[in-house]
């Protein structure tokens, strides 16, 4: 049984359903679930103005440790669009990040699950224990301007 999590941040991103993610039944191929997460999850840090060249900038990395997700109602093609729903549930020593997946105009949940990062110096690779402070601030300053619209 699915129950939402509780998050310090959330986000919703629209991505387009192209042809070419579906199977020959036109159903949403089960692998693109994850490149839809990751999608999110771009969108997500780029709407705090953290993005690939803000990490780069503080010369840090955050790889994938941990992905799944859970199947409930199939996308199709003809869903145009599926809404994703990215909520960071933990972000000190890790991020981990959850996911729900909808087509565009629906309430009817089709897929959730989640992905858990965690940061490297991106000069030697080595594990990075602590978050780095440049992030948490990004993070706390996009919690406070939602919760003020």
């Amino acid at each position: 049984m699915y129950r939402k999590p509780k998050f310090i941040i959330s986000h919703e991103s629209i991505i387009p359903i192209s042809f070419h993610d579906t199977d020959a039944m036109r159903i949403v191929w089960h692998g693109n679930y994850i490149k839809f997460f990751e999608l999110a999850r771009e969108d997500m840090f780029n709407a705090f103005d953290f993005g690939y060249d803000m990490m780069k900038k503080h010369i840090f990395a955050m790889p994938i440790i941990e992905c799944a997700c859970k199947y409930r109602k199939p996308l199709k093609v003809t869903d145009k669009c599926a809404r994703v729903i990215s909520m960071m549930t933990q972000c000190e020593g890790k991020i981990e990040i959850h996911y729900e997946v909808y087509a565009l105009n629906s309430d009817e949940l089709c897929a959730y699950g989640h992905t858990a990062q965690v940061m490297i110096d991106a000069r030697t690779s080595e594990l990075l224990f602590a978050t780095p402070q440049p992030l948490l601030d990004a993070i706390d300053d996009f919690r406070i301007k939602k919760e003020n619209e």
